[in-house]
């Protein structure tokens, strides 16, 4: 990346680095805050991860009744900072796709992460359809955005790495969760533990996934920085 883009992928990096970080502070405080209540057991206290989705957080009552103004607010935070994460992340990923192909990816990504913000300020229990469509159609763009990231191997990467390994562990879960919303808030399914089970697997998925890129765009950047200067 010796024309000038190593600066902008180091700051891209780093950018990610924030980003992931502040979700996870942000998420972990709003959970704290989260006075109790899921779809399976109402009366519950406090958040459970295998019971509880992150939509939960959002609302402004629990799902028990109790009072979420904080909880929603820092849920808010986590959802954005995760989402103007994604918009460097995309442009790293993208990188080694080429101008043409990695704009096509660039677009669909930064338009679902768009969609994960808007998302956050459309709570299910105000906006329960604009909330599923939001999901469903970000969600479907990073899908496919994804599924083109993975496609390529980096060069030197092995076919199993942890970049492309936990992109497919994203990939599949994504996919495993927007169909069982599908099964249960429009075909009326019943809830069961695996939803929540399987979106908590997507989202961490998903983190390793941004992290592995970035580790391999720096490893990348380095390789090219060392051949440039071989050749002057």
């Amino acid at each position: 990346m010796s024309d000038g883009r190593a600066p902008a992928a180091r700051a891209s990096c780093v950018a990610i680095w924030i980003a992931v970080a502040a979700f996870l502070l942000a998420m972990t405080a709003a959970c704290l805050c989260y006075p109790g209540g899921s779809w399976t057991v109402p009366d519950a206290d406090g958040f459970s991860l295998l019971r509880n989705f992150w939509c939960d957080l959002l609302r402004e009552r629990a799902i028990n009744g109790g009072d979420n103004a904080l909880g929603k607010r820092l849920a808010i935070v986590a959802f954005a900072a995760l989402g103007l994460g994604l918009w460097p992340f995309w442009w790293v990923a993208a990188a080694p796709l080429g101008r043409r192909h990695g704009r096509l990816v660039w677009r669909a990504g930064a338009t679902s992460a768009a969609a994960l913000v808007a998302m956050a300020s459309l709570p299910s229990d105000r906006f329960p359809l604009a909330h599923g469509v939001v999901a469903l159609a970000g969600g479907a763009l990073g899908m496919v955005a994804t599924a083109w990231c993975l496609v390529w191997r980096l060069p030197g990467e092995a076919r199993l790495s942890l970049r492309r390994g936990s992109g497919l562990l994203a990939l599949t879960s994504a996919l495993a969760n927007a169909a069982l919303y599908v099964h249960v808030a429009y075909l009326h399914g019943p809830e069961s533990l695996a939803h929540p089970a399987v979106q908590k697997l997507a989202t961490a998925s998903l983190l390793v996934w941004m992290l592995a890129s970035v580790a391999s765009a720096r490893v990348d950047a380095l390789r090219m920085e060392r051949a440039h200067t071989s050749a002057v």
